[in-house]
């Protein structure tokens, strides 16, 4: 009977730390935005995760446009807390051709071994009407 008594306690404590971990899970995460601007084009994006009063930096997104102000490149950077610097993580390139409706993507991951963006290369087109959606 003391047995059943301390097993039941003890299932009583998992499901409470399990339900303290799915909320904690799905509660919504604070994101701050440090957004620097040029000549009106958002040149570099800083995200931190806002936790207690604390900024953590968490990812970092540099932008490049081309002579008609189009999105060319979209890198993102991810921070590593160990070593306190930003380290590439992906880049997409966008081709805009004259006389095309549509803008070409290239999208590629951070190749540590070969430092390039090779890793699970991805190709995608999308018309050129859905600029300002995607890039507002």
């Amino acid at each position: 009977m003391k047995t059943l008594g301390i097993l039941k306690n003890i299932w009583i404590v998992i499901a409470c730390i399990t339900c303290s971990t799915m909320a904690s899970a799905i509660s919504p995460k604070n994101y701050i935005y440090d957004t620097k601007e040029e000549n009106g084009k958002v040149v570099s994006k800083v995200v931190y995760l806002e936790d207690q009063g604390i900024l953590d930096k968490q990812i970092m997104y540099e932008f490049a446009y081309n002579e008609s102000g189009k999105v060319t490149e979209k890198k993102a950077f991810c921070w590593n807390k160990k070593s306190n610097e930003w380290e590439p993580y992906f880049l997409i390139s966008y081709i805009y051709e004259s006389g095309s409706e549509e803008i070409q993507s290239t999208y590629g991951m951070w190749d540590k071994k070969k430092k390039d963006y090779s890793l699970n290369v991805q190709q995608l087109n999308f018309p050129l009407s859905s600029y300002e959606d995607i890039f507002s």
